[in-house]
């Protein structure tokens, strides 16, 4: 049943939304997102858990080589029978998922091996399918300044460095 949205002054700011093109999620502006729910394997938990420590260590190693995640999260659910991912990410669908195998796979492979049930790694092709097949839009998805990319945060941070640094210099 769609209900219709009642236009006032907080609707006036409201994000055009639509779909993946090529797979699951929706989409706004250049950002897509993802997420998936599932089954931890026997043990995962406590893997998952003591790998902890060297996958955030080294998240920002791997999501720099992809160059289009904005936020990646993953957690154990529901005492620690599931394990729920999240992504926000620039572009399409099917070459964000052909990035994350090709620019980040041990990290996944470290992320998700023995912990989600059945997955094999990402070597196995039917595995990163069936994880895939785990996928899901989200209902709510709301993101700022839709139009900038993950390279374009970058190239501002630079810039804003380059300019307070020509300030200092000036004073």
């Amino acid at each position: 049943m769609a209900t219709k949205v009642i236009e006032n002054e907080r609707t006036a700011m409201a994000q055009h939304m639509t779909r993946q093109p090529d797979g699951p999620g929706k989409r706004i502006g250049k950002k897509g997102e993802i997420s998936g729910i599932g089954k931890v394997a026997p043990g995962g938990a406590k893997l998952f858990r003591e790998r902890l420590p060297q996958i955030q260590a080294e998240a920002a190693y791997w999501e720099t080589r992809v160059g289009t995640v904005h936020d990646f999260r993953v957690t154990l659910i529901d005492d620690d029978t599931r394990i729920l991912f999240t992504i926000v990410f620039d572009g399409d669908f099917k070459p964000y998922v052909a990035d994350i195998l090709n620019e980040a796979a041990p990290w996944l492979d470290q992320i998700f091996l023995g912990v989600w049930d059945g997955f094999k790694g990402t070597n196995d092709r039917k595995s990163v399918e069936e994880l895939l097949s785990f996928a899901f839009e989200c209902d709510l998805f709301f993101v700022r300044n839709p139009d900038v990319t993950v390279r374009d945060v970058a190239k501002m941070q630079r810039l804003s460095g380059a300019v307070a640094e020509l300030f200092d210099a000036a004073t």
